[in-house]
């Protein structure tokens, strides 16, 4: 092709290219509008066919502490071992260790403290019980720990389950010792428990 014929050519391949590419920048940007941003993944790009997989199932210590809070606010009654009507301290460990679905506790704060394993403060763990003297008896109030020197328990003054610290002051005058319910509490068990 003489060097002219090239000359009057040029225009029409530029023009070409353009629309080429102009029509590649709008497939993109249909595109971009369908994917949004941030959801691409292996799957996205694999097509959908690929099978999401299931969120991790939650830690021992986060099943205990959504179960506690779920507790929370609801209305302290002596002897009380329903939600709906009431539930004093024992009763309140009674229904977190049912809603997880592990053994059947007995309903008294010093019945509880004969079970399991004595445990060291420095040593406490998530889902320990923790007992108190309330009342001029030993192991006459009990809460579940719940970490951060948390625990939650049906408060016989406030009236209603709550959460405190192990430091304030009442707490730490009139507390008893930790136990640990062996085999049904620790974070090796965990995997045991079913949902």
């Amino acid at each position: 092709m003489s060097s002219r014929m090239q000359q009057l050519h040029r225009p029409y391949r530029m023009r070409a290219i353009w629309l080429v590419l102009g029509a590649l920048l709008v497939s993109a940007s249909a595109w971009a509008q369908e994917v949004p941003v941030g959801s691409l993944n292996a799957a996205t790009l694999q097509g959908k066919s690929g099978a999401e997989s299931p969120p991790p199932a939650p830690t021992w210590d986060q099943r205990l502490r959504r179960i506690a809070s779920d507790f929370m606010g609801t209305r302290y009654r002596l002897g009380g071992s329903s939600q709906d009507t009431g539930l004093d301290c024992s009763g309140l460990i009674k229904q977190i260790w049912q809603r997880l679905g592990l053994a059947d506790l007995p309903h008294q704060a010093a019945n509880m403290a004969r079970l399991g394993v004595p445990v060291q403060l420095r040593d406490i763990q998530v889902g320990d019980l923790v007992f108190f003297n309330t009342t001029g008896k030993q192991n006459s109030h009990v809460g579940v720990y719940i970490g951060d020197g948390r625990f939650v328990h049906a408060s016989s003054v406030l009236k209603k389950v709550t959460e405190n610290s192990l430091s304030e002051g009442y707490y730490q005058k009139t507390f008893n010792g930790i136990r640990r319910l062996a085999g049904v509490n620790t974070v090796a068990d965990a995997s045991a428990i079913s949902e």
